[in-house]
């Protein structure tokens, strides 16, 4: 599993003045890597659900472990599930989930996500995967997806099979991985990888 950063660093000459008024915020450079894909399931017209896997690095994957004991014969036991639920995602409600969805110009908050499922990939490294639910018609309009945090302790970019969708046969599209600009408070503009999908209009 490779890591690819996409952080722009800020500019030498401006780190003292960061280090001074926000030291805080300096030390929060990447202490946890995650490879991210997205499903998007259409049904009819309209996207019911964005399902997201996020692969975490070795050592993460590990603490994961650790703390919540080691799958039996691959697999998390429900109970397992729950408590890593509970414990390492649930509190990431107070930041959207790391999940960014716009459609056309409209920013579509992430309030809540369903179907929390871990486990182990092939390769032994611990995979999140969840369902934000929309529910949203699509036909005609482009869908952006972005996974970002904007703390910066946690790095993730979009893997080379960063997209995939499901169901809708009716409706012809066009993938893309773009970079978007974007404002961080004390950072300044900064830039994410975001997934793009434009629907087009049938007829």
């Amino acid at each position: 599993m490779m890591h690819r950063s996409r952080i722009i660093p800020l500019p030498a000459l401006l780190v003292p003045v960061f280090m001074v008024l926000a030291a805080p915020v300096v030390t929060a450079h990447p202490h946890i890597w995650i490879d991210s894909r997205v499903e998007i399931e259409l049904e009819g017209t309209r996207i019911n659900t964005v399902r997201a896997h996020w692969t975490f690095d070795p050592f993460f994957s590990q603490m994961i472990i650790v703390d919540y004991g080691r799958p039996r014969n691959g697999r998390f036991s429900d109970d397992q599930i729950e408590a890593i639920r509970r414990g390492a995602f649930e509190n990431l409600r107070h930041f959207d989930y790391f999940t960014m969805i716009r459609v056309d110009d409209r920013e579509i908050p992430v309030e809540r996500v369903d179907k929390f499922h871990a486990y182990l990939d092939e390769d032994g490294a611990l995979v999140y995967q969840f369902d934000v639910p929309l529910n949203i018609e699509v036909q005609g309009r482009s869908v952006a997806i972005a996974m970002y945090d904007e703390t910066f302790f946690t790095d993730m970019v979009f893997r080379d099979d960063y997209v995939s969708v499901r169901g809708g046969n009716t409706l012809r599209y066009r993938t893309d991985l773009r970079r978007e600009v974007f404002q961080v408070p004390i950072w300044g503009p900064m830039n994410r990888e975001t997934v793009v999908v434009e629907f087009e209009r049938r007829g």
